[in-house]
């Protein structure tokens, strides 16, 4: 909804996977927010992993110790083999869609019991998921979402890489100047947020989806980039093309056109982020990812509806631009091949598809889908050397790229 008024990073990073869904509005839709936390007063703080910008947490089921991803902007989830091994009830099945706007129909069911440390939740409906790597390469058994959230106040503190959960903000030490109001969705309680893109004396106010499953910093949806590009001039079109960088619950995406742009200023609450770059998305609206929790101590209040950002440093303004490579790479058929061409100088050199076999001196001929994708690597670099195979012709082939 919008009312008009660094440079270091690995290439890989762009491979997103995007496994948060949302239920569609239908005859036979399933209410997410069901089920209870048995305690009443609570205050717990649990540890967790970041693994590629994913949050992932120890939690017990069946008296088996899991990891289970949290991810504010889905649904709570679970693997095709953990519902096998809990034969658990069924509530229906809903078509979901994920943020790549790929659909299909999943069973949902009613978890019993989940163990978040001291915490016990009871009868949470979850989503089933068959068949996708992201269980694999991440270890996990499912997702933590806001359904399972809705009825308490969740701190994240990437710091400490802790997050704190308790049915009272004061427990917090919240301060108002950091808040502002959040939105939740009806059916699963996927919180949403307001911010400001800024340029100058022109800004519009947008609310975005608060998506901890993302590892970016803000997605800007196609929808939100043409609304206000009508309106006002508040984007600089940094580079534009037709392909596919994105993969979600169901498969990659389309291709599709696509656009990178500058955003001078983005505003939450009283943070600021100067020359922030975006890529947009498909999905139906834009959001923040898990790389906000760098910039500030973040704190959804769901019981109250509030939204809380404490800028780490105590740093109301930050810097982070960043520069982006000439291609973005997608993994198909698990390999790791060109999806989209940001640089038309060269489009004669490179074509869509082109498998990447090594980049610079990352090699990848011998990873495994897995290996790829939680690759943690870093090239600082301006400029770097692609080796190919090309998708028309089967010849080797090497390419110079520059960050733009």
């Amino acid at each position: 909804m919008i009312n008009f008024k660094k440079s270091n990073f690995f290439l890989i990073s762009f491979v997103y996977l995007l496994f948060q869904a949302t239920f569609l509005y239908s005859q036979d839709v399933v209410n997410g927010n069901q089920g209870f936390l048995e305690q009443q007063k609570y205050l717990s703080t649990i540890p967790y992993k970041d693994v590629k910008g994913k949050i992932i947490v120890e939690v017990l089921i069946n008296n088996t110790n899991r990891k289970f991803i949290l991810d504010t902007g889905a649904t709570t989830t679970i693997s095709e083999s953990l519902f096998k091994e809990l034969n658990p009830k069924l509530l229906g099945k809903v078509e979901v869609a994920d943020q790549s706007g790929l659909k299909d129909s999943l069973n949902i069911i009613s978890l019993t019991e989940l163990k978040l440390k001291d915490l016990v939740f009871k009868d949470i409906p979850a989503m089933v998921i068959s068949k996708n790597p992201i269980f694999e390469c991440f270890g996990v058994d499912g997702f933590i979402g806001s359904n399972l959230l809705r009825n308490s106040i969740i701190q994240f503190n990437s710091k400490d890489k802790t997050i704190t959960l308790t049915d009272d903000p004061k427990t917090l030490n919240l301060k108002r100047k950091n808040s502002n109001d959040m939105e939740l969705s009806a059916i699963q309680s996927n919180p949403f947020v307001w911010i400001k893109l800024r340029k100058g004396k022109s800004f519009a106010n947008e609310k975005i989806l608060f998506d901890t499953g993302d590892d970016g910093l803000y997605m800007l949806s196609i929808d939100a980039y043409k609304q206000i590009s009508v309106q006002l001039d508040i984007f600089q079109k940094l580079a534009e093309s037709e392909g596919s960088y994105s993969m979600g619950l169901h498969g990659t995406a389309d291709t599709s056109q696509n656009y990178i742009v500058n955003i001078p200023e983005l505003e939450v609450n009283n943070l600021k982020l100067h020359n922030v770059t975006a890529k947009t998305t498909y999905a139906n609206t834009s959001r923040f990812g898990s790389e906000i929790l760098n910039y500030g101590k973040v704190t959804l209040d769901y019981k109250n509806k509030k939204f809380y950002i404490e800028p780490l440093g105590n740093l109301y303004e930050v810097e982070v631009e960043k520069r982006i490579w000439a291609v973005d790479p997608i993994v198909e058929n698990e390999k790791l091949v060109v999806g989209i061409i940001w640089d038309k100088t060269v489009k004669d050199k490179i074509n869509l598809g082109d498998q990447i076999l090594k980049f610079d001196d990352i090699d990848f001929q011998n990873l495994d889908f897995c290996e790829i994708f939680r690759s943690s690597n870093k090239v600082n670099k301006k400029s770097a050397v692609l080796h190919l195979k090309d998708v028309k012709t089967g010849k080797l082939k090497t390419v110079e790229i520059n960050k733009m």
